[in-house]
């Protein structure tokens, strides 16, 4: 069984993109014209892979759904700060310069991605048409009403993230939208139109809305380019990819219809082989970059939280909280500084490395791995 770079069995990005593999082939049942049900009753762990979605239960309506979504996000602000963001970048940013094994990597998936969002922007009135001739409009709307949770996520990071960079911004005569700005106001308007086709009123309604997603989602590419992957990883939204990949899986894998043309069916095959393409280098690259988090991480010693603990951005009581970690964290041990611990984690919310401090009492070193060839 794999470890992850903490020694514990299954990295978090493995099990984030086997997540994702489910969800996407549930989608595309989903969207097919299977019964929903059966798809959801033949999958044994249905819940996780949906992330609560029962499509078997009857709907209460998107009312519900924005309430939820409503209160996640305001949650999630509780959660992010500018202590826990500049930590995010920061620990982003010297990652990044430790390490330039993933350039290629980024470069390849960020192209793929690129190429595989142009040819459903291209095609996004074929996807429309296929959607309803699949008698799939209402699941669909319903799965992007379901995926607001998710979007807020991804929304209230870039919010933040957007702070953060209006802070440190330096005036200048020449003033321009930089890299972070133009991908996190991407994000929260991705958030937002996912909230109206949740509520269009009708089909042609939905349909519109779902073109100006997909060229929210192209803009977003085209306009970081080579630089997608170093700038979300920078802003805590490594994640928002796989997010983004999955939803259009479900939108590449719905059936080819009797009615389509000899053109049509062409164009659904060549979605349908670089979504493949894209989910390939999407894997490729959360390997590279989790051998590399490993690599990394082996340089300083491992422990975890004995207690409940708060990571602050300074060795000092008055530093402003990052994070408040419950007990049995997991954690590297970077740097010691009088009774204070600089270290690294995993951040729950991104998903990524983040550095902090924590008050040396609560931590309590891990076993060393024991050697063969003793009892």
């Amino acid at each position: 069984m794999r470890n992850n770079s903490f020694g514990l069995p299954e990295s978090t990005v493995d099990r984030f993109l086997r997540e994702e593999r489910e969800r996407a082939a549930l989608f595309r049942n989903a969207l097919g014209g299977n019964a929903i049900a059966d798809a959801v009753k033949q999958a044994k762990t249905a819940s996780e892979m949906l992330r609560g979605l029962d499509l078997d239960a009857p709907y209460r309506g998107i009312l519900d759904t924005l309430e939820r979504d409503r209160r996640d996000r305001e949650s999630l602000k509780h959660l992010t700060s500018n202590a826990w963001a500049l930590s995010v970048t920061d620990t982003a940013r010297r990652f990044a310069e430790q390490n330039t094994s993933l350039v290629e990597q980024q470069r390849h998936l960020a192209s793929s991605v690129l190429d595989t969002v142009k040819a459903f922007d291209a095609n996004k009135s074929l996807v429309a048409s296929a959607i309803a001739s699949a008698s799939a409009g209402a699941t669909y709307k319903r799965m992007i009403a379901e995926a607001l949770p998710r979007f807020s996520t991804f929304s209230a990071i870039a919010e933040r993230m957007l702070v953060i960079d209006t802070l440190t911004l330096r005036a200048s005569v020449d003033e321009r939208e930089t890299a972070t700005s133009f991908a996190a106001r991407r994000v929260i308007e991705m958030q937002r139109v996912a909230v109206a086709i949740a509520t269009a009123e009708t089909d042609e309604d939905t349909a519109r809305l779902q073109g100006s997603l997909f060229d929210l989602v192209l803009s977003f590419f085209q306009g970081l380019g080579p630089n997608t992957l170093p700038e979300l990883q920078r802003m805590g939204l490594v994640g928002f990819i796989s997010f983004i990949l999955t939803l259009l899986g479900a939108y590449a894998l719905i059936p080819q219809q009797p009615t389509m043309s000899p053109q049509e069916k062409a164009a659904f095959s060549t979605l349908n082989q670089k979504i493949d393409h894209a989910q390939a280098e999407h894997h490729r690259y959360h390997e590279a970059a989790a051998q590399s988090e490993a690599a990394f991480l082996a340089q300083h010693a491992r422990a975890y939280l004995s207690r409940d603990a708060t990571f602050r951005n300074a060795p000092a009581r008055d530093g402003a909280v990052v994070l408040k970690a419950p007990k049995g964290t997991e954690i590297a041990v970077e740097e010691s500084k009088g009774r204070w611990r600089k270290i690294m984690f995993r951040d729950p919310l991104s998903d990524q490395l983040a550095r902090a401090w924590v008050y040396s009492t609560a931590v309590a070193p891990l076993a060393a791995p024991i050697s063969g060839g003793g009892e």
